[in-house]
C-alpha cells in the first residue's frame, strides 16, 4: 500500500531523536563542554543572522536545515516576532507545546537581472494551521497566505501541506516568515520550487494518483460484481481491500480530508482506512490459505485494535508513528504467513500472492529510500510507489482468481475420479459373484445386482424389484429380517448373519448376509451382500449333530449327555427339581460280537436303542454312553416313577428278539439308578454312582434294577475312585509327587534347542510310581486335579529357576493342565504369581489341554488361553482327533499346537485310515497356521513317515523315554550315549 513520504520521515527522525537522547544521557559532561565552547566562539549577532538562499537553483531546494525557528505564544503578531533575537537553527522534528506557535524564517535572494516565479511548500497533510508572510528589504509585507481548519481554500491548500507561490524580483531579497500551529511533535519539511518544475511534477503526481484511484476502483467494482454472481467471499473481501487501499492513499495525500472538509482529521481517516484494509487482508488470507491457525487469526485481530486505539490516545504525530510501525509488522506477518501456509494451496497462487505483498512492501522501501536521500515527495522516484501499490493490489487479486481456478480444477479432477470410481463400482456391482444390494435403512430395496437375481431365481433386476420391494420378502421368517434391521440400526454393521431364505419358486435355502449403514451425499443408505451357504450349513448341521449324537443309534452321545447333566445340576441350584440318572447296561453283549461279529453287534445295538426309545420317547434325554451302555435323565416327583419306567424298560428288552442268520438272541439289561443330591459335585460323579448301582444289579443276577445308596459295600468303580482320591490326597499332603520329562524333537528344521514335556508320577506308600492315567480321572471327579497341577508347576518352576544354565537352551516346555484348572480363578492367580516369583519367561511355556476337557469347558478354556497368550504363553491341544467335533471346535480354540492322538500314529505304517486321518489333521493345522506334534513315535520308520507328511514335531520312545527331572540331561547329551 502507499504511505505518504511524511509518515516514513517521521518514523526515521523519531528513531534518530531517540538515539541522540541516549547519547546525551550517557555523555552529559561532553554536552556541557560543547555548549560552553559554542558560546565562546559564536557571538549574538552570528546567532541571529538570517539564513539566505539564492534563487539560482534548478528545480527544488530543501530548506529544512537552512531555516531558523522560534517558539512563541500563539497570540504573538509578526511585529512582535520581528523584534525577537533568539532564533535557532531549524530541526526536522519540533515540539510545539499547547498554546504555542512555531515560527520559521529564511531569506530568498535574487541577484540576477530577471524575475523568478517560485513556489513555497511547507509542512504536511496533518498540520492544523499555517500562515506565511513575505517581507521586502524594508520589512514591509508584500504578500501573505493562510491555511487553517475553518478556512479551506483551493488556492492556498495543497494535498501535502501549505503552498504559496510568489515572484522574486531581480536584484532583491525577500524574507519569508512562516507561522505553524499543531499539536505536539510535528514534522515541518520546507521546500522551495521553481514554479514551472513544481507544476510539472504536481501534474505527473496527480495523473498517477488518478490512475491509481481509477485502477483500484475498477478492481473493486469488478470483484464486487463477480462476488454477487458467484457468491465467493474472497472476492467481497478483496473489494473491501482495494477500496480501503485507495481511501488510505487519498487520506495520506490530503484529498479525502479536503473532500469531507475535515483536514484536521487526516490522521484519523488514514488510521481507519488502513485498519479496514488490513482487516480485509486477514479475511483474504484466511480464505486463500484455509485452514489457517486460529492463534494466527486471533493475534492479527487483536493487532487491529492498536491503530484504532491510537486515534483516541495519541496526537497526530504519534498516530503516524504507530501506523508506520503497525504496517511494518503486518507486512512482515503477511509475507511470513505466505511462506508458512504455502502448502495449503497450489504453487502458482502462492507465488503470485507472495509477490503481491512483496510489491506492497517495496512501496515502503522506496519511500524510505527517498527520505534517506533528502529527495522531494515530487522527485523522480514519485511514480514508483504508485506503480508498486497498483501492482501489489492487482497481484493479490490475481492470486485470488488463481486460487479459485485451482480449487475448481481440483474439484473437476475429484469429480472425474469419482466418476471413474463409480464406473468401477458399477462394474464390480454388476459382475460380483456375491449378491449385492442397496436399500433404505428400513429395508426398502433400491438396487440389486445380477448375482442376487440369479440366487433368488429372477431373470433381471427389474423383475426382481417388481416382485420384491423389501428385504424382509427374501426371508422365510420375517422376524429374522426384523432382528437384522434392529441390530443394524444399533451397531451400524452386521457381519455374516446366517438366515433361511426363499426363492421365487418358494424353495428354501440358507444364505449369509452382511450389511452396514453409510451416509452417501448426506443420505443414510443400507449396503449389503449375501451368498448361498446351504451346503456349508447342512455340513455344519451334520457336524453339530455328530457332536451331540451317536452316529450309530442317533441318540445323544456321552459328551453331550454330560453337558446336559451339568446344565441340570446348575439349574438345580436355582430351581430345585428332583432328577435321577438311569444307567442301562446290556448283559453279555460280548456273546453277540463273538458269535456273529461286530457288524451284528452294531445292528443289535441300533435295533435295541429303537426298542428302548419306544419306552422313553423324547420326553427324557436319552444317550448311548459306550458300546453297550445307555443313560437316561429323568425328572420325577415320586420315586415310583423311576421304578415304573425301569420296569417297563426291562419288559421291553425281554420281549425283544434279535435275529442274525440262523441265530436268535434274547438279551437282558441291568439298570442302575442314582438320584441327584446337592452334595454331588459333578456329572461324572453322578455317573459313577449309577455305574456302581448297575454293577450291583449285574452281580445280583442281571436283568435287575438297583438304586444307589452311599452305604453300598463292594469293590466297584466308586470304590476305585475313592481309593485313588485318598491316595492323591495323601500324596498332596506328603509331597510325594515326582516330576519326569520326555524330550520331543522338530522334524523339518535344524533347531538345536531343547523341547520336552513335563510328566507327573505319584509315589504310593509301598514306594510304587503310578502314572497319571490311573489316579487323574478320579482326582478330576473329586475336583482336586487342579491341586496336582499347582504342585507340578510350583516344582518345575522352582527347579528351572535354580538351574538357569538350562533356561537359554530351552526351546519349549509342555505342562499338562486338567479341566478344573481352566475354570478355577484362584489357579489363574497362582499361575500369574508363579511366573513372577520364579522369573520364568512366558514364551518358553506351552500348556497342554486334552481335547475332551477343552470342549467340555470350552468357554473357560478360550478365556484362559486368551489371557495367557497375551503374556506370551502357547497352548497345545492333546489327544486331538478322538471325536467328531474336533474340527468344529478347533476354529474357536486359540491353540498353537495339535498333539495328534497316538492311536493314529501307532499303526500309521499299516492302516490307511490312520494315514488319511493324520494327513487330514496336518492339512487343517497348516491352513490354520498351527504346528503339529505326533505322539507314540516308537520307531524310525514311523518318524520318517510322519516327517514326509509334514508333521512338525515327533514325541515317543524312539525320540526319548521319560526320565526323572532330578537327573535332567539336554537332548544333545542323550544323543551322545
Amino acid at each position: 500500500m502507499t504511505i505518504n513520504l511524511a509518515l516514513y520521515r517521521i518514523a526515521i527522525l523519531a528513531f534518530s531523536s531517540k538515539c541522540s537522547a541516549n547519547v546525551f544521557k550517557y555523555l552529559p559532561f561532553a554536552g556541557l563542554m560543547l555548549a560552553v565552547w559554542a558560546m565562546l566562539v559564536f557571538d549574538a549577532n552570528a546567532q541571529t543572522e538570517q539564513a539566505k538562499v539564492d534563487v539560482a537553483f534548478e528545480e527544488v531546494l530543501n530548506l529544512t536545515q537552512k531555516a531558523e525557528f522560534l517558539i512563541t505564544d500563539e497570540t504573538r503578531l509578526l511585529s512582535d516576532v520581528l523584534k525577537e533575537q533568539e532564533w535557532q537553527t531549524h530541526k526536522e522534528i519540533v515540539d510545539i507545546p499547547s498554546g504555542k506557535s512555531l515560527w520559521l524564517r529564511f531569506s530568498v535572494s535574487n541577484p540576477s537581472d530577471s524575475n523568478k516565479l517560485l513556489t513555497l511548500v511547507a509542512g504536511n497533510t496533518f498540520i492544523d494551521r499555517a500562515e506565511a508572510y513575505l517581507l521586502d528589504e524594508q520589512l514591509r509585507i508584500v504578500q501573505s497566505s493562510r491555511l487553517q481548519e475553518d478556512g479551506i481554500s483551493t488556492a492556498s491548500f495543497s494535498r501535502n501541506g501549505f503552498k504559496m507561490s510568489f515572484n522574486s524580483r531581480s536584484a532583491s531579497t525577500l524574507t519569508v516568515y512562516l507561522q505553524i500551529q499543531d499539536d505536539g511533535l510535528s514534522v515541518i519539511p520546507i521546500e522551495l520550487w521553481q514554479s514551472e518544475a513544481y507544476t510539472a511534477q504536481a501534474s505527473i503526481r496527480l495523473i498517477l494518483l488518478g490512475a491509481m484511484s481509477g485502477g483500484l476502483s475498477l478492481l473493486a467494482t469488478y470483484f464486487l460484481l463477480t462476488y454477487i454472481l458467484r457468491n465467493a467471499p474472497s472476492r467481497f473481501w478483496f473489494c473491501v481491500f482495494a477500496t480501503a487501499a485507495m481511501t488510505t492513499m487519498l487520506s495520506t495525500e490530503g484529498i479525502l480530508p479536503m473532500l469531507f472538509r475535515v483536514p484536521a482529521f487526516a490522521a484519523e481517516l488514514t488510521a481507519i482506512s488502513l485498519t479496514i484494509m488490513l482487516f480485509a487482508a486477514i479475511k483474504i488470507t484466511r480464505i486463500v490459505f484455509e485452514p489457517v491457525s486460529d492463534i494466527w487469526l486471533r493475534a492479527h485481530y487483536v493487532m487491529l485494535l492498536f491503530p484504532l486505539i491510537g486515534i483516541f490516545i495519541f496526537n497526530d504525530f504519534y498516530q503516524l508513528i504507530s501506523l508506520i510501525l503497525f504496517s511494518c509488522v503486518f507486512f512482515a506477518s503477511k509475507i511470513l504467513a505466505t511462506l508458512v501456509y504455502r502448502k495449503g494451496l497450489d504453487l502458482r497462487s502462492a507465488v503470485i500472492y507472495f509477490l503481491g505483498w512483496i510489491a506492497l512492501g517495496l512501496v515502503g522501501l522506496i519511500e524510505l529510500y527517498t527520505l534517506l536521500n533528502n529527495t522531494s515527495h515530487l522527485s523522480y522516484s514519485a511514480p514508483y510507489p504508485f506503480i508498486f501499490s497498483c501492482l501489489g493490489v492487482m497481484l493479490i487479486g490475481v492470486a485470488i482468481i488463481s486460487r479459485e481456478q485451482s480449487i475448481q480444477a481440483l474439484k473437476s479432477r475429484n469429480q472425474m475420479e469419482k466418476i471413474a470410481q463409480l464406473q468401477e463400482y458399477n462394474d464390480l456391482f454388476q459382475h460380483a459373484a456375491e449378491g449385492l444390494y442397496t436399500a433404505e435403512p428400513k429395508g426398502e430395496l433400491i438396487h440389486v445386482n445380477p448375482a442376487i437375481c440369479a440366487l433368488f431365481g429372477y431373470e433381471n433386476s427389474d423383475q426382481f424389484l417388481k416382485n420384491v420391494q423389501r428385504l424382509s420378502d427374501l426371508f422365510v421368517n420375517s422376524k429374522d429380517a426384523d432382528l437384522l434391521l434392529g441390530e443394524l440400526s444399533i451397531q451400524q454393521t452386521v457381519l455374516g448373519k446366517e438366515v433361511k431364505g426363499k426363492r421365487q419358486d418358494e424353495t428354501e435355502f440358507w444364505f449369509s448376509i452382511s450389511c452396514q449403514l453409510k451416509k452417501v451425499d448426506g443420505k443414510l443408505l443400507q449396503f449389503g451382500s449375501l451368498f448361498d451357504i446351504t451346503e456349508r450349513r447342512l455340513h455344519q448341521i451334520n457336524l453339530q449333530y455328530l457332536n451331540s449324537h451317536d452316529q450309530l443309534t442317533g441318540l445323544y452321545n456321552r459328551r453331550y449327555f454330560l453337558q446336559l447333566m451339568n446344565e441340570r445340576i446348575q439349574q438345580f441350584e436355582q430351581t430345585p427339581q428332583n432328577f435321577a440318572l438311569v444307567f442301562i447296561d446290556v448283559d453279555q453283549f460280548k456273546l453277540i460280537n463273538d458269535t456273529c461279529g461286530h457288524s451284528a453287534g452294531d445292528i443289535f445295538i441300533k435295533e435295541l436303542s429303537h426298542e428302548l426309545f419306544d419306552v422313553v420317547s423324547d420326553k427324557y434325554p436319552f444317550a448311548r454312553l459306550s458300546a453297550d451302555q445307555f443313560g437316561l435323565l429323568i425328572e420325577y416327583d415320586d420315586e415310583t416313577q423311576l421304578s415304573d419306567l425301569s420296569v417297563r424298560i426291562l419288559e421291553k428288552v425281554r420281549a425283544f428278539e434279535f435275529k442274525w442268520d440262523k441265530h436268535r438272541f434274547r438279551q437282558s439289561v441291568s439298570i442302575g439308578i442314582a438320584r441327584y443330591e446337592s452334595d454331588i459335585p459333578s456329572p461324572e460323579e453322578l455317573l459313577s454312582y449309577a455305574d456302581t448301582a448297575c454293577l450291583i444289579a449285574k452281580e445280583n443276577g442281571r436283568d435287575k434294577i438297583h438304586i444307589y445308596s452311599p452305604d453300598m459295600g463292594m469293590d466297584s468303580s466308586y470304590k476305585r475312585d475313592l481309593y485313588w482320591i485318598n491316595e492323591v490326597k495323601s500324596a498332596l499332603k506328603d509331597e510325594s509327587f515326582e516330576l519326569f520329562y520326555q524330550h520331543y524333537r522338530p522334524l523339518n528344521s535344524t533347531d538345536e534347542k531343547d523341547y520336552y514335556e513335563i510328566l507327573v508320577r505319584m509315589r504310593t506308600s509301598d514306594n510304587a510310581l503310578i502314572a497319571p492315567e490311573f489316579f487323574m480321572p478320579s482326582a478330576e471327579k473329586a475336583n482336586i486335579s487342579h491341586k496336582i497341577d499347582k504342585v507340578v508347576i510350583e516344582s518345575y518352576f522352582s527347579w528351572l529357576n535354580s538351574h538357569t544354565e538350562y533356561l537359554e537352551q530351552l526351546g519349549k516346555v509342555n505342562i499338562n493342565l486338567s479341566g478344573f484348572s481352566l475354570s478355577d480363578e484362584d489357579f489363574r492367580y497362582f499361575l500369574l504369581n508363579a511366573f513372577e516369583k520364579y522369573l520364568i519367561p512366558h514364551e518358553k511355556v506351552c500348556f497342554e489341554v486334552t481335547e475332551t476337557m477343552a470342549i467340555i469347558r470350552i468357554k473357560d478354556a478360550i478365556e484362559f488361553m486368551k489371557e495367557f497368550k497375551k503374556l506370551g504363553c502357547t497352548f497345545a491341544l492333546d489327544d486331538f482327533g478322538t471325536g467328531f467335533s474336533s474340527y468344529s471346535y478347533l476354529k474357536h480354540l486359540p491353540v498353537d499346537y495339535l498333539k495328534i492322538d497316538g492311536n493314529f500314529i501307532r499303526d500309521i505304517l499299516h492302516d490307511k485310515i490312520d494315514l488319511a486321518m493324520v494327513t487330514s489333521i496336518r492339512d487343517v493345522a497348516d491352513a490354520m497356521k498351527i504346528k503339529t506334534v505326533a505322539e507314540f513315535v516308537e520307531s524310525k520308520d514311523i518318524m520318517v513317515q510322519i516327517g514326509k507328511l509334514g508333521v512338525d514335531f515327533a514325541q515317543g520312545f524312539y525320540i526319548a523315554k521319560p526320565h526323572s527331572l532330578a537327573q535332567y540331561r539336554p537332548y544333545s547329551d542323550l544323543l551322545k550315549t
